[in-house]
């Protein structure tokens, strides 16, 4: 006679009704919802609806918690000081960016799959994908740091030079580019073809992200560069003032020649002009200059 669990035990063991805080728990769960042509999306879930509000919710947030901070300082006042606030605001996206991986990976697990992408090579490929983006995501925030990752130049804390070091030696933006190869990592190996539309999604929205953020960063530096040079002595460069002293040199010469030699090309009284040539270059000069009084 063998040992039989209560039916109440037996059902809370049964993997696929683990408690979705449990870690990992989505991996034991059964699989094999396939479906096949416009089955593959099923518009009816509303965990897909929430997962791409979320993904178009996030930038719009920043961008424009962040431009009211470069024209307000609202962060700043609320918290004391520039750098409070960017971390206040760092915490805030942060958190809303695991609320939306969170809800991408529900509406993957909710939605219809392909048994296609069942084959060990998309498997393979979304664990590299998935790897190769949070390599990017990761190394980007430490090349950049908490202020320069998370929106510092809208608090006025500028970064001294720009950052060219892996992996911006190789991406312009490797923050958003790491991000969306890890979610259609995750589309690979959740076997969904929502998955791949949803991170199709997030480049797209990243992209437009890209055309605001882009250039009003780049207008807070030029800022910051027209009021530095403003705000510097002008300096005469070393090559004008290298000329400016050779020309003065070459005048002074020029003066005093001018008056040795000018008595001597008198071609009248010549002896008188080459005895007062003798005295100082003035008075030979004076006596030029009144030369009708000689005569």
């Amino acid at each position: 006679m063998s040992f039989k669990p209560p039916q109440g035990l037996t059902k809370f063991l049964a993997s696929d009704n683990l408690p979705t805080w449990f870690p990992l728990h989505h991996f034991n769960e059964p699989r094999g919802n396939y479906k096949t042509g416009l089955e593959l999306i099923d518009f009816k879930q509303p965990s897909l609806w929430l997962a791409g509000g979320m993904i178009l919710f996030n930038p719009i947030f920043w961008n424009l918690v962040a431009r009211n901070e470069y024209h307000n300082k609202t962060l700043t006042k609320l918290s004391g000081s520039a750098q409070n606030g960017c971390y206040l605001l760092a915490f805030n996206i942060f958190s809303l960016g695991i609320l939306r991986d969170a809800l991408v990976e529900k509406a993957l697990r909710e939605q219809p799959q392909m048994a296609v992408l069942a084959h060990f090579g998309f498997k393979l490929l979304g664990w590299t994908l998935l790897l190769v983006g949070q390599i990017l995501v990761v190394t980007s925030i430490y090349a950049l740091g908490i202020t320069g990752t998370y929106l510092g130049d809208y608090f006025g804390i500028l970064m001294s030079h720009r950052v060219t070091n892996f992996p911006f030696n190789i991406l312009s933006d490797p923050m958003y580019v790491g991000s969306s190869l890890a979610f259609l990592g995750g589309a690979f190996l959740y076997q969904s073809p929502v998955g791949i539309l949803l991170a199709g999604f997030i480049w797209t929205v990243y992209s437009v992200a890209l055309k605001f953020e882009g250039p009003f960063t780049d207008k807070i530096y030029s800022a910051k560069h027209k009021k530095s040079t403003a705000s510097a002595p002008p300096t005469p460069s070393r090559k004008s003032a290298r000329i400016a002293s050779q020309t003065q040199a070459s005048a002074q010469n020029s003066d005093a020649s001018g008056a040795e030699d000018k008595p001597t090309t008198t071609p009248r009284r010549r002896k008188i002009g080459e005895l007062r040539a003798v005295d100082s270059p003035a008075r030979a000069t004076r006596s030029r200059s009144k030369g009708s009084d000689l005569e």
